[in-house]
């Protein structure tokens, strides 16, 4: 499946800088906003080893949406759209589509590609939303998704001058409301994506490395 163009970025999420040196919501109702404290608390701790972070991956979208399953709950509420809604999917990047932790920003993470494709064919838009900057990697991973045939509308880097991470996501998540989408799923791997309005109808907290043992 060929990749959407993916190197627009909105204004107010537009990421500037140097060349990379790689350094269950009822459909329609929106979730309610967590507080920092709340959104780590209720992330998933990784495992350790890699083959048991993978099948817990599997687990959180296999659960998903109150165990209706991810791309299950994603074809129910497009069926359910309403006249002229433009529904979006939100992804994270490390750990979520990259296998940053055990294997680095060239490896893929199986499961959330096939999600991704799952949505694009059922009709959504696809969003990346992280913290990394283009000085951090951000260029490269758009490159590597796109020559892997990754779904992709468009990617948001930090914003240039954002207080911290969770602020800068919740900028980005608002910008792509602005353009007139509904936010049906977001999927990430850290708690300050889950911080913030506008939030998405349902998420998938995939297994944090952050969260302490």
């Amino acid at each position: 499946m060929a990749a959407i163009a993916g190197s627009a970025l909105l204004a107010a999420c537009a990421v500037t800088g140097p060349a990379d040196v790689d350094l269950g919501h009822p459909f329609g109702q929106s979730s309610e906003s967590s507080g920092v404290r709340l959104a780590e608390e209720r992330m998933p701790r990784a495992p350790h080893d890699e083959a048991s972070w993978l099948r817990a991956v599997d687990q959180a979208y296999a659960s998903a949406a109150g165990g209706i399953g991810a791309e299950e709950w994603l074809r129910q509420r497009m069926e359910h759209r309403r006249p002229g809604e433009r529904l979006a999917v939100i992804m994270g990047i490390d750990d979520v589509m990259v296998q940053t932790h055990f294997a680095g920003i060239g490896t893929l993470l199986p499961r959330s590609v096939q999600f991704v494709r799952a949505a694009h064919a059922l009709g959504y838009s696809v969003f990346y939303v992280t913290g990394r900057s283009y000085a951090h990697g951000l260029g490269r991973i758009e490159t590597f998704l796109e020559r892997m045939n990754v779904p992709a509308d468009a990617f948001y880097g930090r914003p240039l001058g954002a207080a911290d991470e969770q602020s800068a996501k919740a900028q980005c998540r608002t910008s792509i409301q602005a353009q007139g989408y509904t936010l049906a799923m977001s999927v990430a791997a850290d708690g300050a994506s889950f911080i913030g309005p506008p939030q998405a109808e349902q998420d998938i907290r995939l297994p944090d490395f952050a969260v302490p043992a």
